[in-house]
């Protein structure tokens, strides 16, 4: 049997102040590889928060994240910003695009962090960019591109570097409804066609067909619905 590829250990995360408030209150959960797998609950459930932790964008404030079997969350800053490049991709809600870089320069800027070669960074950045429909808009900046198509850019740039895991924070949140179809379509694509493993926050009830599996938070806790 294959170890999981995401292991959450009775992970926590509080905010100080005069009265802390316990985002996730002791959350234990594995993701299989190759799955892809949406985090829903309500607005304030901890859902961004989960994705964050997992992802090393945030630190937990108690417990242990697995990603790959390496134990992520005791590495030193330096570590986890090489271990992020080299394993994990991110799609933002807000796309986080360098407006002043092509689609092209977009996608290739990770590998170009990893200090790759230059003609297979951008050999591979251009067939990712044909792989997500915009092989025809190498050069063209994000605003000149639409919400949709930057949305892509943005799921090719995580690809460059080959992630293990891709996490998407609310990724179709700002997009009308035929382009967050194009977006989970390509996302189901990549997983049936590379295997990819995709963690996504979600707040939309009708992407729950497009995933393997649900993880419902409820007030920082996993909900029932995911228990049954």
């Amino acid at each position: 049997m294959t170890q999981p590829i995401i292991i959450a250990k009775d992970l926590e995360r509080t905010y100080p102040g005069k009265v802390p408030t316990r985002a996730l209150r002791g959350i234990s959960f594995e993701v299989e590889r190759g799955s892809f797998v949406a985090v829903m609950g309500r607005s304030g459930s901890g859902k961004s928060t989960l994705l964050h932790q997992l992802s090393l964008i945030d630190t937990p404030t108690g417990g242990e994240v697995h990603l790959d079997g390496v134990e992520v969350t005791h590495l030193s800053d330096r570590k986890k910003t090489e271990f992020r490049l080299a394993y994990l991709g991110y799609v933002f809600q807000d796309y986080a695009l360098i407006v002043e870089f092509t689609a092209l320069e977009n996608v290739f800027l990770p590998a170009m962090a990893l200090g790759r070669d230059p003609v297979a960074y951008r050999k591979r950045a251009s067939e990712l960019l044909t792989l997500v429909g915009l092989g025809a808009r190498l050069g063209h900046y994000p605003t000149e591109l639409s919400g949709g198509e930057q949305q892509r850019v943005a799921i090719a740039r995580a690809l460059i570097n080959e992630p293990k895991i891709i996490f998407a924070d609310e990724p179709t949140a700002n997009l009308d409804t035929a382009s967050a179809v194009t977006v989970l379509d390509l996302f189901k694509k990549l997983q049936k066609e590379l295997g990819q493993t995709i963690m996504m926050v979600t707040h939309e009830p009708d992407d729950k067909r497009y995933v393997d599996r649900v993880i419902w938070l409820e007030d920082g806790l996993i909900g029932e619905k995911e228990k049954s």
